[in-house]
């Protein structure tokens, strides 16, 4: 503002300068006159040119209970209920340094967290050419179609992400760089996306707290788009390491949506390839939504199973009682728990649910969700990591107060 009250007051001294220098090179042709006035008209507008849009601040608040039907753990959920799985405080901001360079920064604070406040994007972006943008930092790893927007609640049609889908990969943000090349068709956008980095984040793992550091990840996706139709699918690859072991880890997904203003149906398909015992898994679903008014009711159909059961070889009632019975060989040994079926899953899921738009800005949304049909797995529920399958089912009730301001 100082800056800007001192400009102001300096105009009418340039604008004697300028004239002064008219009349002193005894210049009074028509043509120097117009530059003259083109210069004050260029002076005036750049002291009334507003900075403020430079800065923009936006942000999304959701608040969630849930509670469950037993202590099976599905998203978070147990029988005595609890607000903080789905809690959350987003806060981000975007300066624009020029026309082309812009720099961006998202601050989320989880209600399961404390509500501590963590960086997930931190990040540069340069568009070189109307068709192609780089960006630089950290950044939310681009894995899903709801990727962008995954703790944004308000701009999902669910209360969650599918668990299924968007729960197996534990890491969601990298630090790197991506570029993003559009190819514009008369009636439609094609956008292809390529990124690199690296990422560390403390997972729990089979009940602990665990390292997890994922090291030359390299990934690319293909989105088309007629914004009523979207086609997507990407891969990745990277070398995660874990427990001090190091595994090749490869991800593939496809995706597609079809939106016409009141039907809206969504569908993704994963696979997760690990080397090693740990388990691979396919996993996918189908959402269908029909907006009526203010209220858009849905339902989803979504499942997830381990392919490579064959490559853990011990029944997890035999590795606890090794790892439990002193003079065992595996005695103590905790991580031997990843060679047995305990991290065998197969899981089928149903959610039903309402979103109702009360303002333009804040929604509210009701959901079941029923997870059966575990086989002989625990359903890859954290309450069945023990020696015993304790729950074969689990339902969980849950509303939501998602907003976007």
């Amino acid at each position: 503002m100082q800056t800007i009250h001192h400009t102001k007051k300096a105009l009418p001294l340039a604008l004697c300068a300028l004239f002064f220098s008219y009349g002193t090179s005894a210049q009074t042709s028509d043509e120097r006159i117009a530059q003259l006035e083109q210069q004050v008209q260029s002076l005036q507008t750049q002291v009334n040119k507003p900075d403020d849009n430079r800065l923009r601040f936006n942000g999304f608040l959701s608040v969630g209970y849930g509670m469950a039907s037993n202590d099976g753990g599905y998203a978070g959920y147990n029988e005595e209920g609890s607000f903080n799985p789905e809690s959350l405080f987003g806060l981000q901001g975007a300066f624009t340094l020029t026309d082309k360079t812009e720099v961006t920064m998202q601050l989320v604070g989880r209600g399961n967290e404390d509500w501590d406040p963590s960086i997930e994007w931190a990040y540069i972006s340069h568009r070189f050419t109307p068709a192609f943008k780089m960006r630089a930092g950290k950044m939310r790893l681009p894995l899903f179609m709801y990727s962008d927007s995954l703790e944004v609640g308000y701009a999902q049609p669910w209360i969650r992400p599918p668990e299924e889908v968007y729960g197996n990969v534990p890491v969601t943000s990298y630090t790197g760089i991506d570029g993003l090349y559009d190819i514009n068709f008369d009636m439609s956008t094609l956008t292809f996306q390529a990124f690199m980095g690296e990422s560390e984040e403390d997972i729990t793992n089979l009940g602990q707290t665990v390292r997890l550091e994922v090291n030359d990840l390299f990934g690319g996706s293909a989105t088309w788009t007629d914004f009523i139709w979207t086609l997507r699918g990407n891969l990745a690859t990277s070398e995660i390491t874990i427990g001090g072991d190091d595994l090749k880890t490869d991800f593939y997904g496809l995706g597609a949506s079809y939106n016409n203003g009141s039907l809206q149906v969504i569908s993704e398909w994963t696979r997760l390839e690990i080397e090693g015992p740990t388990a691979d898994t396919d996993s996918g679903y189908i959402t269908l939504a029909y907006t009526l008014g203010s209220f858009a009711p849905y339902a989803t159909y979504s499942m997830q199973e381990s392919t490579d059961d064959d490559e853990r070889p011990y029944t997890r009632e035999f590795i606890y009682t090794a790892i439990s019975t002193p003079g065992s060989p595996l005695y103590g040994n905790v991580a031997a728990v990843a060679l047995s079926d305990v991290q065998n899953s197969e899981r089928t899921t149903y959610s039903v649910g309402v979103r109702w738009d009360a303002t333009s800005n804040v929604a509210v949304k009701f959901d079941v969700t029923r997870a059966t049909d575990f086989g002989d797995t625990g359903g890859d529920l954290p309450g069945n990591m023990g020696p015993t399958i304790a729950y074969d089912d689990i339902d969980v009730y849950s509303i939501k107060i998602d907003s976007a301001f």
